[in-house]
């Protein structure tokens, strides 16, 4: 079968680019023709200090090009200027011609819908939504900005309980399928090192689209950080986040570490090498989830605690609502309250060797990317 994957790619960080390139190499692992391409603008064509530069002088087609490589991909790719004006990788026309004998369009995210010589040519669309709750709220009220989304034959969303009695939030009138995000397990192997001392995690801090449902606020990163920004003065447990933090919010940066967290720059995760290391070099995972999916019970896991689990390191997380879909309290452990984490942590370095055994195997059954594409094909009709 020949798949078009499509996603937000040229300018992204490896976090990113790691959750959107599982499922074209995970597809091409089951013997599919699969090929990525993405469609920038010009107002993501800037330089490092937020100049705008010509398509033909931006960095991102270097970084295009360095990740297609690394996932092996390359060739099978193509970089889009505006309505093909310009390309990195294939010419468009040839492109255009993948795209003529397409059976399936799988979006992760990006504007191809934009490029009519490929988005209206795939026998079967489907689209599939990392940003839950967000994306069916702002969904039901301003559907028109939406529009795409309309000529997607199917739905599906990382949120694995949003139309659900779980979570509360409008569906925007549409019917979404949950899924978790596949990892390519081959590409994150449990690492034996077991000498690593710090809890760790790679996290944003403001900046999100913000809104309010039925009395509740939507609210940012942050507001899930402050609940627990003095947990370092109840443990000894060492805690470190690689958190984006903008300029302006500095004085957030020194919040934390008067509170005893470890600061690092996530800006130095720009390859798959730099993110794999600093992950497989933690003793596990402690990250908070965006208040939007807490308030709501969105029942979202996160692209990286994925990583983590399959990398062999336990993860302690805020609960989203997830207890329902993956077992917790072993390799997997949630948390609401201070005690709770407190607990988690304790729990985890008593039985630290037990807990990384259970995270890599529930990566190995639930996260797999041969298990979840299998599964999402067979769904669409095409397994």
């Amino acid at each position: 079968m020949l798949i078009i994957c499509t996603g937000k790619i040229a300018n992204a960080t490896a976090g990113h680019i790691d959750s959107i390139m599982a499922y074209p190499v995970g597809l091409q692992r089951l013997g599919h023709e699969v090929y990525v391409m993405e469609r920038v603008g010009s107002n993501r064509c800037v330089d490092a200090s937020g100049k705008k530069v010509p398509f033909e002088q931006w960095d991102g087609q270097r970084h295009f090009e360095s990740v297609m490589k690394t996932y092996g991909i390359w060739p099978r790719c193509c970089l889009i200027y505006r309505n093909g004006e310009a390309t990195h990788g294939m010419p468009f026309a040839e492109a255009v011609n993948v795209a003529k004998r397409c059976d399936l369009l799988l979006t992760r995210s990006g504007e191809i819908h934009k490029t009519e010589g490929i988005f209206s040519n795939p026998s079967c669309r489907l689209y599939i939504d990392g940003n839950p709750g967000n994306t069916q709220f702002f969904l039901q009220q301003r559907g028109g900005e939406y529009e795409a989304l309309d000529h997607y034959d199917h739905l599906f969303t990382l949120g694995l309980n949003i139309g659900t009695d779980a979570c509360r939030l409008p569906t925007g009138n549409r019917h979404w399928h949950p899924i978790l995000r596949p990892v390519v397990l081959p590409l994150w192997p449990t690492c034996l090192d077991h000498e690593s001392t710090r809890f760790t995690t790679i996290s944003s801090w403001k900046g999100r689209t913000t809104f309010q449902w039925q009395g509740t606020d939507s609210g940012e990163k942050s507001d899930s950080w402050l609940k627990f920004i003095d947990l370092p003065k109840n443990t000894a447990q060492e805690l470190e986040i690689a958190l984006r933090i903008q300029p302006r919010d500095e004085v957030d940066g020194e919040m934390f570490r008067r509170n005893g967290w470890r600061l690092t720059d996530p800006r130095m995760f720009r390859t798959l090498a730099d993110y794999r290391k600093y992950i497989s070099h933690s003793r596990a995972e402690f990250s908070v989830a965006h208040h939007r999916v807490v308030e709501f019970s969105v029942g979202w896991f996160s692209d990286r605690s994925a990583l983590y689990l399959a990398s062999g390191r336990p993860v302690l997380v805020q609960s989203t609502g997830i207890e329902s879909h993956l077992p917790t309290g072993k390799g997997l452990l949630t948390f609401r309250t201070m005690d709770e984490a407190l607990s988690g942590i304790e729990d985890i370095n008593r039985d630290y060797l037990g807990h990384c055994r259970a995270a890599r195997d529930i990566a190995e059954t639930y996260f797999d990317a041969d298990r979840v594409l299998t599964n999402i094909l067979a769904f669409v009709g095409h397994g």
